[in-house]
């Protein structure tokens, strides 16, 4: 099956990541991230997730600024914030060691539309967490953009390994899959520099 995957290196900076993921760690303390879901199981503890806990935090400016950042950077200002996704269209999950993300698809829009995730890794694990996409191994770097049309691609990460959590923050909007196969949705449109 082929797939249009778009990806920009060192779209963020490293103190960006290390202020993220240090949201995120406040996060999980303070029990801003909780239980995610995985295979059916509700109480999956090993990642927690922003995506259903929007009313017991606000995300910080460098949030709001990135994803303003990330939808003009992929060309989907004028397309509708996913629906259900966390707290102003950004969710952040967190993956322990020894927790996984299970191979799914997201749902489209209750209208029909594809499900377009724009995504960045801000902290990988020691080892393992690497995203699979259609069971095509796709190598990621702390920093860089990737995005792809979740609801029309299986995808997972494999478990985490080592002391070390893996951060992902998400991004995207609901658009027309032709919008996005066809090019139509232009990736890199603006400059992402701070």
């Amino acid at each position: 099956m082929t797939y249009r995957l778009e990806r920009c290196k060192n779209f963020i900076t490293a103190d960006e990541c290390a202020e993220l993921n240090a949201w995120v760690d406040e996060g999980v303390t303070k029990k801003w991230l909780d239980v995610g879901i995985s295979r059916g199981d509700h109480r999956y503890d090993k990642r927690v997730t922003s995506r259903l806990y929007a009313d017991r935090f606000s995300y910080s400016e460098l949030v709001r600024q990135l994803a303003t950042r990330v939808r003009d950077f992929c060309g989907i200002p004028g397309y509708g914030l996913i629906e259900g996704h966390g707290r102003d269209g950004v969710v952040v999950s967190c993956t322990f060691p020894s927790g996984d993300v299970y191979a799914h698809k997201d749902p489209r829009s209750a209208s029909g539309l594809a499900t377009l995730r724009c995504n960045i890794l801000t902290r990988a694990g020691d080892s393992g967490g690497v995203l699979h996409l259609e069971d095509e191994q796709v190598s990621l770097e702390v920093g860089e953009l990737h995005c792809y049309l979740v609801s029309e691609h299986e995808h997972y990460a494999t478990e985490v390994v080592g002391d070390t959590s893996r951060v992902m923050w998400m991004f995207g909007a609901h658009v027309p899959k032709e919008d996005w196969d066809s090019g139509l949705i232009e990736f890199g449109g603006t400059t992402h520099g701070n």
